[in-house]
């Protein structure tokens, strides 16, 4: 039955074909989608992230890792937000001990920068990894007390690294 209605109509039978490809290629694209999500550092739980909200992951010792995503007006480029974060938290009371450079799986360019601030009689530390997607800002965050955010910071470069934003 099906070989005669194509023999009868075969452009309603390409047309159907087209429209299960275009849906197939609309799948396969939600999947990638997914597959973009950041990793969670090893020694951390995910705790959120379904898309609508940023992405955390919190270590035993209270080291949590986020990953965000915020509108960048005007496209502004990566040395504009290296700047502009450095002078904020500067601002806050954060001391940079270092910047650098990284990258994602995807080998996109970012910044990264190495902050503490002082609390009570512990250090705060902050590591935060920017990276610039024409309209869109990837904010990475790793926060919590300097030695448990020192003790964390190889599994948190590890996510970084192996993650596509």
């Amino acid at each position: 039955m099906h070989a005669d209605a194509r023999r009868a109509n075969p452009c309603s039978f390409a047309l159907r074909w087209t429209a299960r490809l275009l849906v197939l290629a609309a799948l396969l694209a939600l999947v990638d989608c997914g597959a973009a999500q950041p990793m969670t550092p090893i020694g951390f739980a995910a705790c959120s992230g379904d898309g609508r909200t940023p992405f955390r992951a919190v270590s035993a010792d209270g080291v949590v890792y986020r990953v965000r995503r915020e509108p960048n007006p005007g496209a502004a480029p990566l040395a504009f937000w290296k700047e502009a974060l450095a002078a904020r938290m500067r601002a806050a009371g954060y001391t940079v001990l270092a910047e650098g450079t990284l990258s994602d799986a995807g080998t996109a360019p970012g910044t990264l920068l190495d902050l503490v601030a002082p609390r009570g009689t512990r250090d705060q530390g902050y590591l935060v990894g920017l990276f610039v997607r024409d309209e869109t800002l990837v904010i990475v965050e790793a926060a919590g007390e300097r030695a448990a955010l020192d003790a964390r910071r190889s599994a948190l470069l590890a996510a970084i690294h192996t993650s596509r934003f």
